[in-house]
């Protein structure tokens, strides 16, 4: 462990070092140019100069950056604040009353209304415009100059640095490789029916169009900012530089899809991919009719989805659809629980602030899919510990939690499913084992089961039968952006006033391939875990491997490292190695649009 905290420290190092030397190239320029179209963006700061009933009388005037609508921020001021050292004073206390509206925008004045009825504001309370992020588009450069630049590099640092702004972000949505589908130049894109196909794929305020051109042998970085909505032109300007990136600049380390702990060869050999225009939530994989050949089974939100792959092509061949407006999958796990030799499929559905989950198998000689358990109050999730056949566990939904007393085992007796005994998790003080991202195994082969996690801050953690603590990882593992909110309630405004969400982990499994025993997580990151978040330009994600050596765990490769989150995985090993699927999702917070892809490839290992 102390070697990999070593090696962590090193690469992270080597990481500002290189990204330093890359940024000094091109950062005063960009410093500038941000600064240009920051103050564009003014904060509104006004003063409240009548009250009259509900009705407030701002000093906000016509010409100002307002317009009926806006919400402003009531702030009411109080006593004046000194600097303890100095004795300057540095401002006064101010307390948050809520939000005004404002409803009309006069030559001199303003009016507006408090939106909390129960809120007095009084005559010299303050208004001010809330935090907002704006969001941009950066078009591939466009170089007007017999200069070889690396526009590719330049186009980088202008999101990266862009990013580092706290009221801006660029969304992960790569506008040239959209431009180049659509057969569009940056001209014929900023049309208003394309900028409308834009729309449709991500939302944003505004897109910079850079371009280099030579100014009396100088280099100049003109940019045009415009709307995202219309098109319109909203600033445009000129800035030297002769610090742009040359054609010959080594590329940032930011850019690079392997993980930080690849090896020059990967382990995995890649197969094929299917792509889905939606959010593909989780899947499964397992032999459904018992002929022998696995099926995949995929769900949304509302449908299970069942493909054959043949030659790597993914072929639909059912889909069991529920009601869209109330359903909500969570999950998907196939087993053959039953025994009957057909792996029956379970997934975990929520309904309003109730759990209906179901379960849906073949039947001989009959078509189509049908359900044999229906309306189950249970999170579903099937264990494959080493050596032993797979285990369907369970967990209740609480009253005001999403999670409720312990894992129990589903068995299936007398034709029915039940729950039967509860898992052995050791009884710690103070922690509540939920069912997703935990796992049980033999790690010693001694006949003693150790609890594997991933805690609330995403690392992994072993515990032994008695509660004891052998191993929490130094890495992250997981930062699953979704979570599970069955029973929490909270207030219009965003505040929980009863239960806690719980975020999503995923599986974790073991596997033996070739000689060695593996743990399989998944390894959703931003880079450096949060450290060095600002410099991270999009979400991505591989598969962590762990070998399980004498003493514990050592990191053994991680897969290539891919845009999105890794929603699910599943590792299938056989005589010649092992098969290995990926889930990812990649959406923007502004998009609507979210694709997945689920990824297969091929792991051979020499015998």
């Amino acid at each position: 462990m102390m070697l990999l905290r070593s090696f962590l420290v090193l690469l992270i190092a080597f990481f500002l070092m290189a990204s330093g030397n890359a940024w000094a190239q091109s950062s005063a320029s960009l410093d500038r140019l941000v600064s240009q179209i920051e103050s564009m963006f003014p904060p509104l700061e006004g003063d409240v100069i009548e009250v009259e009933g509900s009705g407030l009388t701002l000093d906000l005037k016509q010409g100002m950056p307002v317009a009926p609508g806006d919400r402003l921020k009531l702030i009411r001021y109080g006593r004046e604040l000194f600097h303890p050292v100095t004795k300057k004073k540095i401002g006064r206390k101010e307390t948050d009353l809520g939000e005004v509206e404002v409803l009309e925008v006069r030559k001199n004045f303003s009016r507006a209304r408090a939106l909390d009825p129960t809120v007095l504001p009084k005559e010299g309370d303050g208004v001010r415009s809330a935090f907002q992020k704006l969001s941009f588009l950066v078009a591939p450069p466009q170089v007007k100059s017999k200069k070889k630049i690396n526009t590719d590099r330049l186009r980088f640092n202008l999101e990266s640095r862009i990013n580092q702004h706290p009221r801006f972000e660029v969304p992960a949505f790569d506008l040239g490789l959209w431009m180049i589908d659509e057969k569009l130049n940056i001209k014929s894109a900023l049309q208003s029916r394309n900028l409308k196909k834009l729309h449709g794929k991500v939302q944003a305020n505004f897109i910079l169009v850079p371009s280099i051109r030579t100014v009396k042998g100088k280099m100049a970085l003109n940019y045009k900012l415009v709307s995202a909505v219309d098109g319109s032109l909203k600033k445009q300007a000129n800035i030297m530089s002769d610090d742009l990136p040359d054609q010959d600049a080594p590329r940032e380390i930011q850019a690079r899809t392997q993980s930080s702990f690849q090896r020059k060869q990967d382990l995995f050999k890649y197969i094929s991919k299917q792509e889905f225009p939606y959010e593909v939530i989780d899947f499964d994989v397992g032999d459904l009719n018992g002929d022998g050949k696995n099926e995949f089974v995929l769900i949304d939100r509302y449908r299970v989805m069942i493909f054959e792959s043949k030659k790597g092509i993914m072929k639909r061949i059912g889909t069991v659809k529920t009601s869209k407006i109330s359903n909500h999958f969570l999950a998907v796990d196939v087993a053959d629980i039953n025994g009957n030799g057909r792996d029956e499929i379970f997934v975990t559905n929520q309904v309003g602030d109730n759990l209906q989950s179901f379960a849906l198998e073949t039947k001989p000689r009959q078509k189509g899919f049908h359900y044999i358990w229906k309306d189950a109050n249970h999170y579903f999730r099937v264990m494959r510990p080493m050596g032993k056949k797979p285990s369907l566990m369970s967990q209740n939904s609480g009253f005001q939690n999403p999670f409720q007393g312990p894992i129990k085992k589903i068995i299936f007796k007398n034709g029915k499913y039940r729950q039967g005994p509860k898992l052995n998790t050791p009884e710690i003080y103070g922690k509540h084992f939920i069912l997703y991202g935990l796992t049980q195994q033999d790690l010693n082969r001694n006949g003693i089961t150790e609890t594997i996690v991933l805690d609330n801050n995403y690392h992994l953690r072993v515990y032994s039968s008695k509660g004891r603590l052998v191993v929490k990882s130094s890495d992250y593992y997981g930062h699953d952006p979704r979570l599970m909110d069955l029973g929490v309630k909270e207030e219009i405004s965003g505040v929980i006033r009863q239960g806690e969400p719980v975020r999503f982990k995923g599986r974790l499994q073991f596997a033996e391939v070739g000689a060695d025993r593996y743990l399989f997580l998944p390894m959703n990151s931003n880079l450096g875990n949060g450290l060095l978040d600002r410099l991270v330009v999009v979400e991505n994600s591989g598969l962590a491997l762990l070998r399980l050596t004498g003493e514990g765990f050592e990191k053994a490769f991680e897969s290539s490292k891919q845009k999105g989150f890794l929603a699910s995985f599943r590792v299938i090993p056989n005589k010649n190695g092992a098969e290995v699927y990926i889930l990812r999702t990649d959406k923007d917070l502004l998009s609507k649009k979210v694709f997945s892809t689920l990824s297969s490839y091929n792991w051979p290992v020499k015998q």
